[in-house]
């Protein structure tokens, strides 16, 4: 039971007040007519049955407001990073996605407005998400499986980003935002708007935002080359997109379409194949005069079709469409020529019907379809094209009995990867009970299954942006001598994968003290990840089958100048567990002053021998002072990072280290029509050397150094 600490789509100058619940004894009118009574708490559009986060047995946080603009960042993860329970997996500040207790790429599915984000970021670390969060409304966090709702992909958690691109109610006229910061460690520049206005019974929206940033400082350190530095080369961002859409509205409901268009480049950090620092001169020059390597040109067209009618037959309530068709292109650029290309083309659609109480259980039945058809080619290509297809059908209910309210649900996909064929299943139970006044203790039981996505399955040659040659679940290594191992087809089946987890949340929400405390047990069985096998790829030799697989000049050592090859990782399947807890709250010692604080923890290991799962996130424990004046707002914060010694096979120890935060807004009386506030934000103020353990890039791209940041945004 996480909080969705009731975020405020209040104007800005009033949103700071909604932490601690009062209204401010000095503050100007409009923040004296804020109270703890009119926040408003926000639904989650994920979940059909419009619940609040409060509402569910199921941990979910919200974020939105205020909270939402300071936490912005370039990257998806780095935007939730401080979070309970969500990590980052860190590729140098340029990709970077969600780890949701301690699980992530195909297992935490990323939305964007309840659909499929349409990349392929789930198969790469280097690969980045094709959303933007600063023009974003809220974040929905879905802790722990949540494949009722979206299938075998979702079975560690979700993001949904959501913007209103597609209006669901007037607007009241017009109403905008905007939004532009600078920072200095990387130099980054960036700017966002966006404008939304009522004409007759449509509404009109648009937005754009625009990024630029150079290579990011860090503390001097040694990286693993012996190389001494204080700036991580070829961490290079420039982004942009718009959005554009349009809703007819109608008594009964509404339906629109959007457009949006996404574009990246950015460098590949640890990724030079052998280049001495070369890369394309002409874009180095007319660009990023610092870059250096090879970088990623990616670009996204997406189109988002959706649709509401209220009561449209006797015994439903609403009957919802949803639809999204994206053309996605990522290219990895060395020497003015593309290298690898990545392509995505993907079709989803999902209907749900929402139905009047049936022998007292109110719910929602729903079919989901997804087609997908990925394709590789280029020097690492190292998963064949795949066409992947996904139906499934699903039944919510949802009924109080006598203090508690019941939730369950139940899902069945059919799951087609090329020839491959997989039936998942999924089910869930859950309460909710209020204790007492102010204090709700929840609990949910959730089994889910999961299909082998197509790289875990497929994969077979050289993946540089994890500096490893990747065998899929479909291929087997054969020693055939000291030094020569054989890759040949697998003759064992390939097994769902079933995660069996328990949460227990306890939520206390008194004047003073609010708390969010959640542990989980996950049992998983068959689960699947990337093992070291000690193995060289320059010991490696193909069969027939292998090399059909690929194309000719795929996966060449020589070609990348890796005189020692690059070490094996074969995807195979173990029973393991996972568990751990979420723990955040405050306290409000008067009106000015407040303390915040928050930890998590999560545990991962094989059953049979107890040896930790790669990559696991260490125990975080962070505290924040807050004090709140007549219009501005100071805040003063330190994280601490435990050590992370429980590691997997060839996996290092990666030390602690603590980060000193700093931050003051300033909502000024002269601006307060448009509601806006100036911020100041200072980070990682000790200048501190810190290495992420999720990172593929752990020991060669540290977190950035100290950095200070100054931003300007408003509402019109």
């Amino acid at each position: 039971m996480v909080m969705v600490s009731q975020f405020r789509k209040k104007p800005l100058a009033l949103l700071v007040t909604s932490f601690v619940s009062v209204s401010v004894a000095h503050a100007d009118e409009q923040m004296q007519e804020h109270t703890h009574q009119d926040t408003e708490v926000i639904k989650v559009t994920a979940s059909p049955l419009e619940r609040t986060a409060l509402e569910s047995s199921q941990p979910i946080t919200v974020i939105a407001g205020d909270e939402l603009r300071e936490q912005q960042a370039h990257t998806l993860g780095e935007t939730l990073a401080h979070e309970p329970g969500i990590n980052m997996t860190h590729f140098a500040g340029v990709a970077s996605s969600p780890i949701v207790r301690g699980l992530d790429g195909p297992r935490v599915k990323i939305l964007q407005n309840g659909l499929d984000s349409g990349d392929v970021s789930r198969g790469s670390p280097d690969h980045a998400i094709a959303t933007e969060t600063s023009v974003a409304e809220q974040i929905e966090i879905f802790r722990g499986p949540a494949t009722l709702l979206y299938g075998s992909g979702a079975i560690g958690g979700v993001v949904n980003v959501v913007d209103n691109r597609i209006a669901h109610e007037p607007v009241g006229g017009h109403r905008g935002f905007f939004n532009t910061a600078f920072n200095t460690a990387s130099n980054s520049r960036e700017g966002s708007l966006g404008f939304s206005a009522d004409h007759k019974n449509t509404v009109w929206h648009f937005d754009a935002f625009k990024r630029r940033s150079d290579n990011y400082d860090v503390p001097t350190f040694t990286n693993d080359e012996g190389e001494t530095t204080d700036q991580i080369e070829n961490s290079f961002v420039d982004a942009q997109g718009a959005n554009i859409g349009v809703s007819y509205l109608f008594d009964q409901g509404y339906f629109g379409v959007s457009y949006g268009r996404l574009e990246q480049q950015y460098g590949i950090p640890g990724h030079a194949h052998g280049h001495e620092d070369e890369h394309d001169d002409e874009h180095a020059d007319e660009q990023h005069t610092e870059a250096a390597g090879p970088y990623a040109d990616m670009w996204q067209n997406r189109i988002q079709v959706q649709g509401a009618w209220n009561q449209p037959i006797s015994g439903i309530e609403k009957a919802s469409l949803r639809y999204g068709f994206t053309d996605y292109q990522h290219q990895e650029i060395e020497d003015a020529s593309p290298s690898t290309t990545f392509t995505n083309r993907q079709h989803e659609l999902r209907m749900e019907l929402t139905h009047v109480p049936i022998g007292g259980w109110h719910g929602a039945v729903g079919y989901h379809y997804l087609t997908q058809d990925q394709n590789a080619f280029g020097e690492e290509a190292y998963t064949p094209a795949s066409t992947t297809d996904k139906h499934g059908v699903f039944w919510l209910l949802e009924r109080d009995i006598h203090d508690l309210t019941w939730q369950l649900g139940a899902r069945v996909d059919d799951v087609a990867i090329n020839d491959e064929h997989y039936s998942p299943v999924s089910a869930s139970i859950g309460f909710t009970y209020p204790m007492v006044a102010g204090m709700q203790l929840s609990a949910n039981y959730s089994h889910a299954q999961r299909a082998p996505s197509a790289n875990e399955l497929l994969a077979n040659g050289a993946h540089l942006a994890t500096r490893t040659y990747e065998l899929g679940l479909a291929y087997a290594l054969h020693q055939e001598n000291e030094h020569a191992y054989h890759v040949e087809p697998r003759e064992t089946s390939v097994q769902l994968e079933k995660s069996n987890n328990l949460d227990f949340g306890l939520h206390i929400d008194t004047d003073k003290f609010h708390m969010d405390w959640t542990v989980f047990y996950n049992r998983v069985d068959d689960y699947i990840f990337a093992s070291y096998t000690g193995v060289n790829s320059a010991d490696l030799e193909h069969d027939d089958h292998g090399d059909e697989a690929h194309t000719d000049d795929a996966h060449s050592d020589d070609e990348h100048n890796h005189d020692d090859g690059l070490a094996v990782v074969s995807y195979v399947q173990e029973d393991v567990k996972l568990y751990g807890y979420e723990l955040s709250g405050y306290y409000s010692f008067n009106d000015h002053w407040q303390l915040h604080g928050f930890s998590d923890y999560v545990r991962a290991q094989t059953r049979d021998s107890g040896e930790a799962l790669p990559r696991i996130p260490a125990q975080r424990v962070g505290t924040e002072l807050r004090y709140l004046g007549n219009n501005w707002e100071s805040k003063l914060g330190y994280t601490w990072y435990n050590s992370q010694t429980r590691v997997a096979t060839n996996e290092t120890v990666t030390d602690g280290f603590g980060l000193v935060n700093a931050q003051l807004n300033w909502f000024p009386a002269a601006l307060s029509a448009m509601n806006a506030s100036v911020y100041l934000k200072a980070e990682n103020l000790t200048d501190e050397l810190a290495f992420v353990h999720s990172s593929f890039l752990k020991d060669d791209a540290p977190m950035r150094g100290r950095n200070f940041s100054i931003g300007f945004r408003g509402e019109f």
